[in-house]
């Protein structure tokens, strides 16, 4: 049994969880006196009937409902500008975001620059706000990104070619909505994309230098969960028990990771994501793939057990042959998974990377 030593453990939002949690949303604007919203939703969500139904119902018990489109995988600090005139000068009392973690980033940056006035660009960092941010509700319609309880949002300097946040605790979401219901419109492609996420979340949570045996509990429940659920929501996708077990695991994963800090594939993941069109998630499993191969020739006994502890030969036996094999190339990763041929047709471009780390 691992000793708990001396650890701090942080978790500021309030979180509901559950089939059908979506709908508490309107109890919460009316709990809080919050009748004048903006609305961040994934442009491919919009009109999906759970999330159509969702809007009409805020709408008709707000004064004020200003909805907004994001419409990119990777939001850029452009992006966020021209967002921005939907809801400046609103007098808006909170702001909410539905969709993946783009869209749920995006509803962050809102929450910023809708009462502050410098450009995106000059938030860029840790803490650069001067005045008030709005509260955030986030409902995530994904299961793998952690956005929804984390005080950071991820945008892309076009110009300089680099991936850098605006962070800070008053972007956290001030609630959680996770409906497992929601991810049920979620393409398998992008489902898979993100439960590889959740699986990089949880692994470098439980090997970071800031880990702790808080951090491991949660990383190793939500690893156990995605090892199990991710391969059963790839053949039964519309059933909804699966997608709440997969969501389950994914928001573990996720605290796991707040309470302990990145590692090396999310970091390596970054120039790539932002010098190509490669989808990021991808590129993260990619790396995560390659590190892990790493990691089992050389990790300590600490990592070993933990995957020791995962039925990961028997869920994803896929997973361990490619950490093995010499070189890895990422269509493997796409064809056998079955990843959207937009991603597989883009996917070449990670192979050439594959040389510079044998040798490395």
């Amino acid at each position: 049994m691992e000793k708990a030593g001396l650890f701090n453990f942080n978790f500021r939002t309030r979180v509901g969880f559950g089939v059908g949690v979506r709908h508490d949303l309107l109890s919460i604007l009316k709990e809080e006196g919050w009748n004048a919203i903006g609305i961040v939703v994934d442009h491919a969500l919009a009109k999906q009937p759970l999330v159509d139904e969702l809007l009409g119902k805020i709408s008709a018990i707000t004064a004020v409902c200003n909805v907004g489109c994001c419409t990119m995988a990777e939001p850029t600090y452009d992006a966020l500008e021209q967002m921005r005139t939907i809801y400046e000068d609103q007098r808006l009392h909170a702001i909410v975001g539905i969709g993946g973690g783009s869209a749920l980033d995006m509803a962050k940056g809102m929450a910023v620059l809708s009462r502050n006035r410098g450009t995106a660009l000059s938030y860029r960092g840790f803490d650069k706000m001067t005045e008030p941010v709005l509260p955030v509700i986030a409902i995530p319609t994904t299961a793998g990104t952690g956005s929804e309880i984390t005080p950071n949002a991820s945008f892309i300097d076009a110009e300089q070619k680099r991936k850098m946040g605006i962070n800070g605790e008053a972007v956290r979401p001030r609630y959680a909505l996770l409906d497992p219901e929601l991810t049920l419109s979620c393409p398998t492609g992008p489902t898979l994309s993100d439960g590889l996420d959740s699986i990089v979340h949880g692994v470098e949570a439980y090997v970071a230098k800031k880990t702790n045996v808080m951090a491991r509990m949660f990383a190793i429940e939500g690893l156990r969960r995605q090892f199990v659920n991710l391969p059963l929501v790839m053949v039964e996708p519309d059933n909804v028990d699966f997608r709440s077990e997969l969501q389950y695991g994914a928001f573990l994963t996720g605290i796991a990771l707040m309470n302990s800090g990145t590692g090396p594939a999310a970091a390596m993941s970054y120039p790539l994501g932002c010098t190509t069109e490669l989808h990021m998630v991808l590129v993260v499993a990619y790396f995560y793939l390659m590190w892990l191969r790493i990691i089992l020739r050389v990790a300590a006994t600490g990592m070993r057990s933990c995957l020791n502890a995962l039925p990961i030969v028997m869920a994803q036996p896929f997973l361990v042959k490619q950490v093995k094999s010499k070189p890895l190339p990422s269509k493997i990763i796409c064809s056998h998974c079955g990843i959207a041929s937009e991603y597989r047709a883009t996917s070449k471009a990670l192979d050439s990377t594959d040389s510079l780390f044998r040798s490395s």
